[in-house]
């Protein structure tokens, strides 16, 4: 059968209304998203052994008949156990399932089948546990050969999916290339056709690696393509320069309390070489936690309004937008800039005051691209950690000014490997910041232990004395049934009773806007000692006092999200401290914690996240 890649899937043989809203689960509507809806992993059942040469707890693929079978319920437990004993020429072997009655009329006496499974033990003899089967007599599609294991969801198996993706392979086979002749060649490509059957069902591993090198390839290629259009046509983009005086850069120095550094100064006249070109600007600012990227973008608001014109900063949350608008205020009330706040719940000037150019820089959250709020002559965007917002939300702040289009700078700490930035912003162009400003300490990074609880307690008490704050991490909000994860629940009973004189409070995401900014304010000012939070303080929070950071179950969150939550210390001159404490042990976690306490470059440890955990969904 061969099906058009538009086709519907419940046009697929077997697929029904139930079952067709299984898939929309999944994002699988049409046959064109069933082809690509690639296998998370494979599982190579393609070697056949004797049964003789069975080892426990080896991973083996069998030919045998099944010689007896019986079925009983454990006395015990109530559990439905089934048994059969296998044969081959070279021997026998016990095989058993547990709870699986239906393999009373599935499996038939005197029948062979293909069986793979793990190698277990029944009475100090090796025995099949739990394998999956077929009969030998047809083409092996769930043994017997590389087997494909997809995401599955409720009523919808691994099993199911092979089914329907067999059913595909005419489909398959006849798929047209979309890459040029001349690529294919270049690189040793696989064709598409071939790609997509071998990612399904391999003819071998070496086919499967084909495969997933074509695929892969052919993945980054459309990304870089699809870049490559969009930076081709925002250079294209009528806008208006912004040229500052010449004295500018050296003028709005003067205004600061301290002295910048040197790669702050340089991305800071890439900047302001960018805007006074009359084409629109398309720069990232890119750096590590702490290294004073909000000065660089206030000297952008400034010559944008030197120059006449209106800049926006738009932030993710209703936390970081009021963080940059009270941070920034001070120095653009110096420089004679009139500004606004502007969030979901609330509002310092009015939509008219922006409106009429009355108000020159406005600093809010995605409540800035709203209708109802309009620009007077709007010639410069920034959008902090872009990442959180979508590509629709950030056009629509590019698009509020008709007839020219605004400058563009993003900024960003989050950190990600740089071949991965080359690859994701390549329509972009990058300024790096790899210097912390002057004058502050490396931060102190500790595993904190059941074992060493006593100091942990005897720090958090010494730096509350010294008037510090600290923050408290957790993954959950409510406590969990487990008792395997710390919630804030949990740990503001337990620091309850460790700080009995400290003044605590929480933060999560179901706080209400309004309490979370009185919650932030009253931490700065001093009225709270600790803050038991979750993650929702992971991005750009700024509390110069803070000196103290304890993450609970850091197995929980990648290095690259430790790193920006350790970033919410170090923030002044005072010694910082991140405590990180985990309850596993294994390999895998020991090695990225150990990574963590010794490294405190985020670049380096986001280089190793990839290599350790993957990049998960990045693409």
């Amino acid at each position: 059968m061969f099906f058009l890649l538009t086709d519907t899937i419940n046009k697929l043989p077997g697929i029904g209304p139930n079952l067709a809203l299984k898939w929309q689960k999944l994002g699988v509507l049409t046959v064109s998203d069933l082809i690509t809806y690639y296998p998370r992993k494979w599982e190579d059942w393609s070697t056949f052994s004797p049964l003789s040469t069975a080892q426990i707890g080896q991973k083996i693929t069998v030919r045998a008949k099944l010689i007896s079978l019986s079925h009983f319920r454990s006395p015990h437990k109530k559990m439905f156990i089934t048994t059969a004993l296998l044969g081959d020429e070279s021997g026998n072997m016990r095989a058993t399932w547990f709870n699986q009655p239906y393999l009373q009329t599935t499996l038939k006496k005197t029948e062979e089948y293909y069986f793979s499974g793990l190698v277990g033990s029944h009475q100090g003899h090796p025995a099949l546990v739990s394998p999956v089967f077929e009969l030998a007599d047809h083409s092996p599609l769930h043994t017997g050969r590389i087997v494909p294991i997809y995401p599955e969801t409720a009523g919808l198996t691994s099993k199911m999916i092979r089914r329907v993706m067999k059913t595909l392979l005419n489909t398959i086979r006849h798929q047209s290339e979309i890459l040029p002749e001349e690529l294919i060649k270049k690189y040793r490509l696989a064709s598409l056709a071939s790609a997509l059957e071998n990612i399904h069902f391999p003819a071998s591993l070496t086919e499967l690696n084909h495969a997933k090198y074509r695929l892969g390839f052919e993945e980054l290629f459309m990304i870089q393509l699809s870049l490559a259009f969009v930076k081709r046509n925002w250079g294209q983009q009528p806008s208006r320069p912004i040229a500052p005086l010449p004295n500018f850069f050296a003028d709005f120095q003067t205004h600061l309390d301290f002295a910048l550094t040197s790669s702050q100064i340089k991305a800071t006249e890439e900047i302001l070489r960018d805007l006074s070109l009359p084409k629109a600007t398309n720069r990232l600012l890119l750096g590590d936690v702490g290294s004073g990227k909000t000065v660089v973008a206030a000297a952008a608001i400034a010559a944008a309004v030197q120059g006449g014109y209106q800049a926006a900063l738009m932030a993710p949350t209703e936390v970081l937008a009021p963080q940059h608008y009270y941070g920034l205020q001070p120095l653009l009330v110096k420089l004679g800039i009139s500004n606004a706040l502007l969030t979901g719940s609330t509002k310092t000037a009015t939509p008219t005051e922006i409106a009429t150019g009355k108000i020159k820089a406005v600093i809010g959250t995605h409540a800035l691209i709203q209708k109802q709020v309009g620009f007077q002559n709007l010639n410069l965007v920034i959008v902090d950690e872009q990442h959180r917002f979508g590509v629709g939300q950030r056009y629509q702040l590019k698009n509020k000014e008709r007839g020219a289009t605004p400058h563009f700078i993003s900024l960003s700490a989050t950190p990600i490997p740089r071949t991965l930035f080359l690859t994701l912003f390549s329509d972009l162009d990058i300024s790096y910041l790899t210097e912390i400003p002057k004058g502050r300490l490396p931060i102190i990074t500790r595993l904190a232990t059941a074992n060493n609880l006593a100091r942990v307690v005897a720090l958090i008490n010494q730096e509350i004395t010294a008037g510090h704050k600290i923050f408290v991490i957790t993954p959950l909000i409510s406590e969990d049934l487990t008792a395997e994860r710390a919630s804030i629940v949990s740990e503001t009973k337990r620091l309850t009773q460790l700080f009995p004189t400290a003044r605590i409070a929480t933060l999560h995401g179901r706080v209400p806007a309004e309490e979370k900014l009185k919650i932030m304010r009253e931490f700065k000012d001093g009225e709270i000692n600790i803050l038991i939070a979750t993650s929702v303080i992971e991005v750009g929070i700024d509390v110069p006092a803070a000196t103290v950071i304890w993450i609970k179950n850091a197995e929980r969150f990648g290095l690259a999200q430790l790193h920006q939550l350790r970033g919410r210390v170090g923030r002044s001159t005072l010694q910082s401290y991140c405590l990180i404490e985990t309850k596993f042990d294994d390999l895998e976690t020991s090695e990225r914690l150990t990574a963590f306490v010794k490294i405190s470059d985020g670049n380096t440890l986001a280089q190793m996240d990839l290599a350790l955990r993957g990049p998960g969904a990045f693409f």
